[in-house]
């Protein structure tokens, strides 16, 4: 992005002299996510408040990163944040806040360092629920992953997240200096013990006399991080340039809300984010409950439901009466009993915004990237919500609804006719016990790693073969019609 003062007449550029920038955050994974939100609150923290050591180093780990990387090593780190509302308006801003990059593949020791630096107070990250290692059955850190086991013979050439952090905290012991925050911002609930199991874990297996010096140098508070942000297209990219006159390779859309809420548990004093917008609470627990199981169970069921009937985005699910009154209903009925309230959060009012939210024409959020990786977003955004009901005697319609027809989705193909990819690490799994469902229609419920032992409570598997059956021979816009009119 050359000659960036020019653009100032067409968008909104940085009003500051990024050469007065300090780096105090080391962001892992610069995703589109961290773009419209962490990076979008530093930028307005520096701007507004003029917290000229809040700049953030970016970080990618990956080979498949490769692009991002380069495109942001060639705009120095600025790139245009495009909110779109509903109403049609577009609000392109140019982001300055990243003011390093790094390129882990490229040259890891040079990640190592920066880590180390002692000028670097918060590591946060963005590496999506695959980048913690988990076994997907047990849940537990999973040692054996080729990953991590590869980094067991050679140390100085990491390939996960925790071998670049236990190279970086050995640096920072043996030289004398303190730790600090470890902040996940990924879209997992108690993402920040998440974290600090994974690591500890891999520590106490590969370097354990670091163990102690982490325990007492290092924090992981959980956060709850909320914006919708879908992949960029071309479209955006060509109206970016023509609208606006800004030749941007990657820019980001994003919707006009955002929330950012953090436990206040950090190594050193917390930052000054309150300026901006972020709130420090003691308990994260009501805050990020509200979020996984309104928002992203959301996302889920327009995803599931909607891709079934032939929809290719959410806000053209959100805009059908049907599967609107569907989630609603589910979200009064069956997610609303187990939420709870805490200071400063209303759950009515988000409830409200969410519908909006998710009928918004210009934010295009494809069902297909919603529905990726299914398998790892169910347990946490609804099996969660269906454990609280069970326990508590309380209706489950609605999940066993959602739960049939993801069944259903895992045929691949929807009710117009067309195939679909089912996206998934166990895609495999999912694909052949959907289709051995047909002959044993409790077949889908002995996935373990999702299900767990769900398939022997009865009360759950009556409801869930009574839908699975109608949804086999009838199409999903029909079946929701007749679950919304109690006619099954």
């Amino acid at each position: 992005m050359e000659n960036l003062d020019t653009l100032k007449e067409h968008v909104s550029i940085p009003l500051f002299d990024r050469d007065q920038i300090t780096t105090s955050i080391a962001h892992i994974g610069v995703s589109n996510f961290h773009r419209a939100h962490q990076a979008f609150y530093i930028n307005e923290l520096i701007e507004k408040h003029n917290v000229l050591n809040s700049g953030i180093c970016g970080i990618d780990l990956l080979d498949s990163d490769r692009k991002t990387y380069n495109v942001l090593k060639d705009q120095d780190g600025l790139y245009t944040l495009i909110t779109k509302d509903a109403s049609g308006l577009h609000k392109p801003q140019i982001i300055g806040s990243i003011v390093e990059y790094f390129f882990g593949p490229e040259n890891p020791m040079a990640v190592i360092e920066r880590l180390a630096h002692p000028g670097i107070k918060i590591i946060s990250l963005t590496i999506a629920e695959d980048g913690y290692h988990l076994n997907e059955t047990t849940g537990e850190f999973n040692q054996k992953h080729p990953a991590v086991a590869e980094e067991v013979t050679n140390p100085f050439n990491p390939k996960t997240v925790f071998g670049y952090l236990t190279q970086a905290f050995k640096l920072r012991k043996l030289r004398g200096l303190t730790g600090c925050t470890i902040l996940s911002c990924d879209n997992i609930k108690n993402n920040g013990e998440t974290m600090q199991h994974s690591f500890f874990n891999y520590v106490s297996k590969n370097e354990p006399e670091l163990l102690p010096w982490l325990k007492q140098n290092t924090r992981f508070p959980n956060t709850m991080v909320d914006r919708i942000t879908p992949v960029t297209q071309h479209k955006d990219i060509d109206a970016l340039k023509k609208e606006f006159l800004v030749e941007d390779q990657w820019p980001v859309v994003c919707e006009p809300f955002a929330s950012w809420v953090i436990e206040d548990d950090f190594f050193e004093a917390k930052p000054f984010w309150e300026k901006v917008g972020v709130q420090f609470v003691k308990d994260i627990e009501p805050y990020q409950n509200m979020k996984l199981q309104l928002l992203n169970a959301g996302h889920s069921v327009l995803g599931i439901l909607g891709t079934l009937h032939g929809y290719k985005t959410v806000h053209e699910a959100a805009n059908d009466d049907d599967f609107i009154l569907f989630l609603t209903s589910f979200i009064e009925k069956e997610v609303s009993p187990t939420l709870v309230d805490a200071e400063n959060i209303s759950i009515e009012t988000y409830k409200t915004t969410l519908i909006s939210r998710f009928k918004n024409p210009n934010i295009n959020d494809s069902l297909s990237r919603i529905c990726s990786e299914s398998s790892a977003k169910i347990p946490i955004f609804i099996l969660s919500t269906l454990d609280s009901q069970l326990q508590n005697n309380k209706d489950i319609n609605h999940i066993a609804f959602i739960i049939a027809a993801w069944c259903k989705y895992n045929d691949g193909i929807d009710d117009q006719g067309n195939t679909y990819d089912i996206i998934d690490s166990i895609s495999n799994t999912l694909i052949r016990m959907a289709a051995r469902s047909l002959q044993n229609p409790t077949k889908f419920l002995e996935i373990e790693s999702v299900f767990k032992t769900l398939r022997t409570h009865t009360f759950f598997t009556e409801k869930y073969l009574k839908y699975l059956s109608y949804l086999r021979s009838h199409h999903i816009k029909e079946s929701i019609i007749a679950f919304n009119g109690n006619k099954i």
